[in-house]
């Protein structure tokens, strides 16, 4: 956990010393959009937009996923508890002679 921490703070301290390093207005042109903005700030938002859409590719397989181990989960538990049944009755079938 710390060391989460640490590197969390250390990229943050290198995020902002770039965006201080990288003050320079910028204008982007985009289609008939067009906005002016520190280059620090564009690389950001561009950025910030890369790791949303990769997240929405990639979501629909992490849900998947997760159902399938969910669903691996409830075989498991019940073939522990057929087994455990089965165990007790050949016990049971040991002990009666």
């Amino acid at each position: 956990m710390q060391l989460q921490l640490i590197a969390a703070l250390v990229i943050v301290f290198l995020i902002v010393t770039f965006a201080v390093q990288n003050a320079v207005e910028v204008s982007v042109i985009f289609l008939l959009w067009r906005a002016d903005a520190s280059l620090a700030v564009v690389i950001a938002v561009c950025f910030g937009l890369g790791a949303l859409i990769g997240a929405l590719v990639t979501l629909p397989t992490m849900l998947r996923e997760r159902m399938a181990i969910g669903q691996l989960h409830k075989e498991v538990e019940a073939l522990r508890a057929e087994n455990d049944s089965l165990r007790a009755l050949k016990q049971n079938e040991a002990s009666t002679p």
